[in-house]
This record gives structure tokens, C-alpha cells and sequence, in this order.
């Protein structure tokens, strides 16, 4: 067995084999947009925002020889898919298994910063961009030769189409408040299109390298949520929800790569269940170790298998519906923050595979605040909040919903019930399978208690919007605050990234706070292979959690 436990994923190194009609076509490259310490043309220094993964050693598995084409990769996947639409999708399961089909306009290397090369971790669509000085006006050059699944020639008319499907309120686009400044999309040409914004919007081409803003055939938005269509390595074959899909590689890909003839997807939750999949023979690649077992799989040499670890994969909180009483109160809520250890439940729940965090953004980003951290269990200041609240924590029976299809939050649930009791709370605990946690809890906000994992978010205006403002897309904890939502505001508006950085230090601090949930932790990420399959050095997409299956390649002998 192979493995690395210090893998940086900011270290990525992509193999430079190339087809060479696929990139004989690309087009001029400019290289020059968000590049480290220069500007970005966002009005940024091109800083990234990428994980920690350690002391960062050598990560390259040895190859054998030259990569061979063809072969099935069988992939036993952690969670369920579900929308997908790749503009409405709101879950992070459904992106892994997409981010091998969409391609957006603006590439992103591994360690987060935006680029037009092509031998990157995501290349995006476009060859060059230009951005006015007063930010208003992007004009985005496309590559040429780029086919669409179904076919049909990329065209500035796709992508007229794709920004303005994603702006209509109509589609319920997760991505949509990325273009509420937007005045124009318009095909200048074939190849060109011009986007115009009424007022600045900083964070907008770091946004474009987002999933959620990918490109998609013109006309083709009625299908997408059954039949999903762009422009990457693979193309959607079937799928049988809750059971196993299918892609397919596309043979006119633009860009190198595929090697594999199919990846398969097949929905395992149980986490002993796809690590003995794998251990017997029956899938060639998983995500996300048992967390039980990772000290006992990562660094065990009779086992054939290959494993990376990453950090962080996702992080977690503790939410609160604040419609809803006690959770309406400041003083209840933060009374709860000092009743949690934090540390027990990453030793308890995680097995030590994360550590807590007062701050969901990645520990080496500049825009994280490093002046709050976790608020200790104190059980004597939990009492004195509680007092200082309008309620009394024993008039409630509380009903905190965790869904099954993280047995870690259920583990995490039962130690935080324990720790609530000792301080006068009576919560009972409701567990739900992940459809019905989505349906009840995300969609329809029928809960008092929960909690969940989010990943992906490493621009910090997608996530402080998206997650806290008042009519931020994930907000379905019902929290307002005018102080919040306008420093956010403000951090978008802001021409340079200094001033952007210090606001959403500023939002961080009062979140934290006003507390309107509770941050419990950052996850390690695990993968593992069969020692046939080569290349999941290349896997992990830089926001490290979605899938890119572009570069993998089995040895057939």
C-alpha cells in the first residue's frame, strides 16, 4: 500500500500528455489574470484561498511506464445524487459526480488561482478576459473547436444563454445573486461575449471558476435536471437515483485526457460497506474512508490498496431555526456554544481525524479571521447566558434532526445531548435518512436542531452571502442581521482586495458573535484506490471536494 497523509493539494502536478488536435485548437493563451501578486482583474492580488494539506512532501505515485487508455473505473460513492441540473444542484454529492461533465469560463489552479492555461486542475473556457478599470465591463475570449456532449460548437450564444438561465429568478439557480449587478450578456461574435454590471461586483470572476456558473448548450435548460450536458471529459450515460450512474468519456474533448473509457458511480453510504468494496475487489476507487478506520487503512502496507488525505474536506456547525423559539434569543444561543466541547466531538466523533474551528474559511485563507477562535465548554457561563435570556432552557423539549447518512454527525449529535443535559436542555434526537433531512430541514425548514456538513466554499462572498445574509441561498436557518448583511455587502463592492479582506474579517467577528449557529469543526478528506489505478493525485478539484476523473487511468495488465 502507498500512501501520503501530507498531501498539499496546492501541489497538484498535472501529467503533461495532451491529444494533440485537442489543444491545437485552443486558441492564444494570456495567463496573466490571477496570477499570485499581480492583479487579478477583479480588483484582487490573485491571493488564494486553498486547504491545508500538511508539510506539503513529495505526492507523485510512481507511474508504470506510458498511461493506458481504456477501462472501466468503478467508484463507490459516499452520498446520493440528487438535482442534476448543475445550476440548481445545491449538494455537494451531485457536484462530485458532475464536475467530470461541466466546464466554466474561468479556469482555477489546484492552489486557487484564476487562469486561462489549459494543463491546470479545472481549465475554464475561456483563452483571455479583459475587465475595465472601474470593474463594470468583462469581454471573454473563448476557445475554439470546444463540442458540446449533444454535438453542437461552443459559441458566445451558450454562454449568453447559461448567465442569463442562471440570473433568471425563474430557474432557482443556487448561483443566481452572482449576477444581480449584471445589465448585459451579450455575444460581441462567435467567440466573444461582453458582460456588463451596473455597479462593482469584486468577487465576479472568481465566481465564474464556480461549478454552479458552468456552461451549458443553448436552449437546453428543460433536460439538464435528467440529462446533463457540457462540455468536460465525460458525458452522462444513465443514472439510477440512490443506486449507481454511469459516464461515458467524450471522444472530441477539447483538453487532455480522458484515458478511462467509463466511470462508474455507485451509491454506497455505509462507509465499512465501500471499504470492504474496495479491499475485496469490487470498487476501484472510494471517497471518504470510515473515519473509524483510517489510522488502521492509511499506512498499512498489506492492503492493496493507495490513499491520500487532505484537510479540509468539509467543516460542520450546529444550527439553530431562529423562527422558531428559544432561538430567536442571542444570549440562548451562545449559552448552547458554551455547553459543546468542541474537542471531545472531534476526538469523539471524527476519531481525531479534524479539529474545531470558530471560522468556516480554509485555515490558510487570507480572508479567515485568526482573532476569534472556539468558545470552550464552560458550563457556569452557559447558566449565567441562559439566565440572561427571555426563556427558560427547561420549559423546551428541543428536537435536534441529523441525518444517517453521516454516522459521524449521529456520534456527534448523542455527545452534544449528553453535554445540553447537564445544563437544563431536554433534546431528543431524530435521525433521517439524507432525502428527508433535505426535504424537512433544507427545504421546507421544518426543524428546531440540526446540523450539517457544507463544502466547497472557498471564496469568502460566496460563502458569507450564500450562507448568512438574509436572503443568502443557504440560509435556511432564517437568520437576519442588518449589521451582517450590509459589511457583506460592502466587502463585494469594494474595488481592491485588501479592503474586501478586512470586511469579511469583520462579518466573521460578528457571526461568531451573535452566533447565529454553532461552527464545530474541519473534516480531513480521505480517497483510496486499487493499486491499478493511477493519477487520483489529479482527482481532488481545488475547492476540495468535487471529483475530476480527467486524468485517471487503470493499468489494464
Amino acid at each position: 500500500m502507498t500512501d501520503d497523509t501530507t498531501w498539499n493539494p496546492s501541489e497538484v502536478q498535472r501529467r503533461k500528455f495532451m491529444k494533440a488536435a485537442g489543444l491545437a485548437s485552443a486558441g492564444g493563451l494570456a495567463g496573466l489574470a490571477g496570477c499570485a501578486g499581480g492583479d487579478g482583474g477583479d480588483g484582487s492580488d490573485g491571493g488564494g484561498d486553498g486547504g491545508d494539506g500538511g508539510d506539503g512532501g513529495d505526492t507523485s505515485t510512481p507511474e508504470p511506464g506510458e498511461i493506458q487508455e481504456g477501462g472501466r473505473l468503478v467508484w463507490g460513492h459516499s452520498e446520493v445524487t440528487q438535482n442534476l441540473d448543475i445550476h440548481q444542484t445545491a449538494t455537494a454529492s451531485t457536484g462530485r459526480f458532475l464536475d467530470s461533465v461541466y466546464e466554466s469560463m474561468v479556469g482555477l489552479t489546484a492552489d486557487l488561482q484564476l487562469s486561462t492555461e489549459t494543463d491546470i486542475a479545472n481549465p475554464g473556457l475561456a483563452t483571455d478576459w479583459e475587465v475595465s478599470d472601474d470593474l463594470l465591463t468583462y469581454t471573454f475570449t473563448l476557445r475554439e473547436g470546444v463540442t458540446f456532449h449533444d454535438g453542437s460548437e461552443l459559441t458566445a450564444e451558450d454562454v449568453v444563454y447559461s448567465y442569463d438561465r442562471i440570473a433568471n429568478p425563474d430557474t432557482g439557480a443556487i448561483m443566481g445573486y452572482v449576477f444581480d449587478r449584471t445589465e448585459a450578456v451579450e455575444a460581441v461574435d462567435t467567440y466573444t461575449v461582453e458582460l456588463t454590471q451596473s455597479a462593482v461586483y469584486q468577487p465576479l470572476l472568481r465566481q465564474l471558476a464556480f461549478s454552479g456558473t458552468s456552461i451549458v448548450p443553448s436552449e437546453s435548460g428543460d433536460r439538464l435536471g435528467d440529462e446533463p450536458v457540457g462540455t468536460g471529459p465525460f458525458q452522462f450515460v444513465n443514472r439510477q437515483q440512490g443506486n449507481r450512474a454511469e459516464l461515458e468519456a467524450f471522444d472530441d474533448y477539447w483538453a487532455e485526457g480522458p484515458y478511462l473509457d467509463y466511470v462508474e458511480e455507485r451509491t454506497v453510504t455505509d462507509p465499512d460497506s465501500r471499504l470492504t468494496g474496495i479491499q475485496e475487489g469490487d470498487f476501484d476507487f472510494i471517497n471518504d474512508i470510515p473515519l473509524d478506520d483510517i489510522n488502521s487503512v492509511v499506512g498499512n502496507d498489506g492492503d492493496d490498496i493507495k490513499t491520500q488525505t487532505w484537510q479540509p474536506l468539509s467543516w460542520a456547525f450546529l444550527n439553530f431555526n431562529h423562527n422558531e423559539a428559544p432561538f430567536d434569543d442571542q444570549s440562548f444561543r451562545k449559552a448552547m456554544d458554551f455547553a459543546i466541547d468542541k474537542e471531545a466531538l472531534v476526538e469523539g466523533a471524527l476519531f481525531g481525524n479534524g479539529r474545531p474551528t470558530a471560522s468556516p474559511s480554509f485555515p490558510n485563507s487570507d480572508f479567515r479571521n485568526e482573532e476569534i477562535s472556539p468558545r470552550p465548554q464552560d458550563f457556569d457561563r452557559a447558566e449565567q447566558l441562559f439566565s440572561e435570556s427571555a426563556y427558560d432552557p427547561g420549559e423546551f423539549e428541543l428536537v435536534f434532526k441529523v441525518t444517517t447518512n453521516y454516522p459521524w454527525h449521529i456520534d456527534a449529535a448523542t455527545i452534544m445531548q449528553q453535554s445540553f443535559q447537564q445544563v437544563g436542555l431536554n433534546v431528543e434526537l431524530q435521525q433521517l435518512q439524507w432525502s428527508d433531512w433535505l426535504s424537512q430541514v433544507f427545504s421546507n425548514r421544518n426543524f428546531t436542531l440540526s446540523m450539517v456538513n457544507f463544502f466547497t466554499f472557498w471564496e469568502p462572498a460566496y460563502m458569507y452571502d450564500s450562507m448568512w445574509t438574509t436572503d443568502g441561498s443557504f440560509n435556511f436557518r432564517g437568520y437576519s442581521s442588518e449589521a451582517y448583511d450590509q459589511t457583506v455587502a460592502e466587502a463585494t463592492e469594494v474595488t481592491s482586495r485588501e479592503e474586501a479582506v478586512q470586511l469579511f474579517k469583520e462579518a466573521q467577528a460578528i457571526i461568531h458573535e451573535e452566533v447565529p449557529d454553532v461552527m464545530l469543526w474541519f473534516r480531513d478528506g480521505t480517497i483510496a484506490a486499487k493499486n491499478n489505478v493511477y493519477g487520483i493525485d489529479t482527482v481532488l478539484s481545488p475547492n476540495n471536494s468535487e471529483l475530476n476523473f480527467a486524468q485517471v487511468w487503470k493499468d489494464q495488465g
